[in-house]
């Protein structure tokens, strides 16, 4: 009989093991986002200083910039309430020649949330005692995805096309 129980309880852990979504990665090869990647006539330093001038002025924190690899990773934060929302813009700029540069630009949207417990104990429910507790506040994360909204792409690059004409 424990033998019975040992081999359904294994087949069940292993079916549950095997119940995981497969192939997950082959999501990348379905990936055709064009909108996410432009080409401009400059020189690769002109594109990063057009870059970071259009995140800074989008207010975005620059938290990450090597202008001799061409990256650049500026974040924004917004709070709604017990909410924060967390967007990421990551770009890369890939040189063709003098000039002609390619500029990516990736977004990630974070959006993470604020519990607030509190720990106080009470006398009979009504009188609040002496050191006890306090709040505790713990932060979770609600959702994270790639933004894929052309309009949010087409809009930085614009800025950053009209940046380059300036200068």
């Amino acid at each position: 009989m424990k033998n019975y129980l040992f081999i359904f309880v294994f087949g069940a852990i292993l079916l549950v093991g095997c119940a995981s979504t497969k192939y997950t990665y082959r999501q990348i090869e379905n990936d055709n986002d064009s909108f996410t990647n432009r080409v401009f006539k400059c020189s690769m330093a002109e594109l990063h200083k057009a870059v970071t001038q259009v995140l800074m002025t989008k207010k975005f924190t620059i938290d990450h910039e090597d202008a001799t690899n061409g990256t650049l990773t500026g974040s924004r934060y917004f709070t709604h309430g017990y909410q924060k929302i967390v967007v990421v813009v990551q770009s890369k700029i890939l040189s063709k020649n003098d000039k002609e540069q390619q500029l990516f630009l990736n977004g990630v949207q974070t959006t993470q949330r604020n519990y607030v417990a509190d720990r106080t104990r009470f006398l009979l429910w009504i009188i609040p005692l002496p050191g006890g507790g306090g709040r505790e506040v713990t932060e979770s994360k609600e959702s994270e995805f790639v933004i894929s909204d052309k309009p949010f792409y087409d809009d930085l690059f614009n800025n950053i096309q009209e940046s380059l004409a300036t200068t």
